[in-house]
């Protein structure tokens, strides 16, 4: 009767280990679900890429206007039309309040989710994923 028991309680617990190692093992599952979150990464990173393409070609065009070229000769290379007085402004060597705080480290480290955090993170592949 006792072996009865045993394989009872056995059984299932075996099968349960076929199915995990099944689904861990044979199918891919982790890759599949790290590959759609990789995927919808770079999908958010064309939006980005396309948004910044779409301003530069914009301030290609502007760069092309003669304003423009006209404003950037004055403020980049200081160009005076003729009969303009050019003026010069020189600043004091006042120091500025950008020394770094006498405190401890600001640095944040981030928390450590634990084991049942990395066990999911497995199962679910998000530790193959950059995210």
């Amino acid at each position: 009767m006792e072996a009865r028991q045993r394989r009872s309680v056995l059984l299932p617990l075996i099968m349960l280990g076929i199915v995990l190692v099944a689904a861990v093992d044979v199918f891919p599952i982790r890759q599949l679900i790290a590959l759609n979150g990789e995927a919808e990464d770079l999908r958010l990173h064309l939006a980005e890429i396309q948004e910044e393409n779409a301003r530069l070609e914009r301030e290609v065009e502007l760069l092309h206007s003669p304003t423009e070229i006209e404003r950037i000769a004055r403020a980049d290379f200081g160009y005076v039309n003729p009969g303009e007085t050019s003026y010069v402004v020189i600043m004091s060597d006042e120091p500025h309040d950008h020394e770094p705080s006498q405190g401890g480290s600001s640095e944040v480290v981030p928390e450590s989710g634990g084991f049942w955090e990395a066990l999911w993170d497995f199962l679910t592949g998000r530790d193959m994923s950059n995210g």
